[in-house]
Formats: structure tokens, C-alpha cells, sequence
């Protein structure tokens, strides 16, 4: 999360009315706090993500985004000393480890004035718009595991009344389903126009406290994203888990899902 999406956080958290939900509300990305910012980058090339790096912030943050085609993202991120309140929050989410410090959803149309993001349970989610860039070209997608969308993302807590009330507000459909993460496991899952949140019962935190716990991208084929990330995951069925120690930090689930099975999921989900 830059100092922009900050100021983007308080200025929408301002708002007070909800207007009508947009069809394109879905994933966003993740900013993942890493301690050295170079040796994330080499780890997460070596699981055959290309980078593209971030621009210089005022405030010292550094970064590098992990882009896929649609505008959904990952981004690497640090800050190496407090300057201000964004910095501080990030220098103290990384003295209790490294990870996903925050979740930004796209809800185009959207007034979340009402949605409670400035909450305590909540301030961990803001609104985006999509992170393309002028800048952005095809080598920056061009993933070696054959990475291609965000389309997923796995929140832990023993209460996530608020988060149900926010997804169910921007119109997620919410039901109980059999996921994995790596283990099969009940849990209610929030499916959105564009990508899905998984609610798990507290025990499955990484860092007490901490709900963002795992993500999922859409690849196109297995077998190469199997090469790609050099046995350093578990591959269960059509998805290759990459644990924490290797991701800085969340358990990433590589799912191999096709253009007609992934339009067909979107389809049915609506």
C-alpha cells in the first residue's frame, strides 16, 4: 500500500452513501511486506514470476509489482525506516514477520462511505482502482509459471462477521464449500465478479492477528508452472501450493484454470 492508496482509504472512507455495485467488482492486490526487497525479488523469480520495479517513494518505500494482464497484481514492499504513518505501520507489520499487509479490492462505482473501512476490524481493506500503467509492458507479464490473474485470497480470523458484511455489502455471494489450503477444509467462501475470498477459522494464522493468510493466481498450464517454481511447492490435483517460507510469508496457490473453465466459473457464480 502506497501513501496514494492511503489517502485514497481515507478520502473513500469519508463518503456516506452506496451507490448501485458495478459488474467488475472483484481482486485488486496485495501488498506483500518483505524485510530485503532485492532477495524477495530473486525468490519470487525463481518461483518464474517476472517483476516490474516500482517507482521511488518520498517516504523511503520500495517496491516491485508482480502484474498480471488484467490489472490484478502482487506487490512486493518495504519500508526501511518509520518516516510517517504508512511506514510505521509497515515497520511494525514486519517486526512480527514478513506477509500480506493489506488487501485492496476493485469495486468501480462504489461508494464505500458506508462499508466501514475505517473500522479497527476492517482497516486492513481499502479500495483500488486497477493498477495499469502506461509504463506496463508484455515482458511484465510474461511469467514463466504462466501466472496470470489474481483470482483468489484466504482471510483467518475467529471473527469475520465484518468482512462478511463488507463482501456481502459490495455483492459477494457467500456459501460453504470444500476448499483447500493445501488441506481440505469446510469453509464459507465469498465469490465475487472477478475472483473469490475464502473465510478460515482463526487456528489457520500465520502471525496471530494476521487474516491475510494465502492467496490463489489462475495459471494456464500446470505442467510448465510445476518446472517453473523447481519443486518448490506441492502439487495437489490441478494447483501447486507454494508455502509461506518461499512466498515471504502467505501460503500462494498457482491453480491451473483454462479461458473456457475460467469463464465458465465466472458465469456460475452469478
Amino acid at each position: 500500500m502506497t501513501a496514494r492508496a492511503l489517502v485514497v482509504t481515507m478520502v473513500v472512507a469519508a463518503a456516506v452513501t452506496l451507490v448501485p455495485l458495478s459488474p467488475a467488482t472483484g481482486l485488486d492486490h496485495i501488498p506483500i511486506a518483505v524485510s530485503d526487497l532485492d532477495r524477495a525479488a530473486a525468490d519470487y523469480r525463481a518461483l518464474g514470476f517476472a517483476l516490474k520495479p516500482g517507482r521511488p517513494h518520498d517516504n523511503g518505500i520500495t517496491n516491485q509489482h508482480v502484474k498480471f494482464p488484467d490489472g490484478t497484481e502482487l506487490e512486493l514492499i518495504t519500508a526501511p525506516e518509520a518516516r510517517d504513518a504508512l511506514t510505521a505501520t509497515y515497520r511494525k507489520h514486519l517486526a512480527a514477520g514478513e506477509g500480506p499487509a493489506f488487501l485492496a479490492l476493485f469495486a468501480p462505482g462504489v461508494d464505500t462511505g458506508s462499508l466501514g473501512l475505517n473500522a479497527d476490524p476492517l482497516r486492513y481493506i481499502f479500495m483500488f482502482g486497477r493498477n495499469q500503467s502506461p509504463t506496463d509492458r508484455p515482458e511484465h507479464f510474461a511469467h514463466a509459471n504462466t501466472a496470470e490473474s489474481l483470482i483468489g485470497v484466504w482471510l483467518a480470523g475467529d471473527d469475520l462477521s465484518a468482512e462478511r458484511r463488507l463482501l456481502e455489502k459490495i455483492g459477494a455471494r457467500i456459501h460453504e464449500d470444500e476448499v483447500r489450503v493445501p488441506e481440505p477444509v469446510q469453509a464459507h467462501v465469498a465469490r465475487l465478479a472477478e475472483g473469490e475470498v475464502v473465510l478460515l477459522p482463526g487456528a489457520r494464522q500465520l502471525v496471530r492477528g494476521r487474516r491475510i493468510v494465502g492467496a490463489t493466481v489462475r495459471i494456464r498450464d500446470l505442467a510448465t508452472a510445476e518446472r517453473a517454481t523447481g519443486g518448490r511447492g506441492r502439487k495437489i490435483g490441478s494447483s501447486i501450493f507454494l508455502p509461506p517460507a518461499v512466498t515471504h510469508g502467505l501460503w500462494l496457490e498457482l491453480r491451473e484454470m483454462r479461458h473456457d473453465r475460467a469463464d465458465a466459473s465466472s458465469r456460475d457464480s452469478h
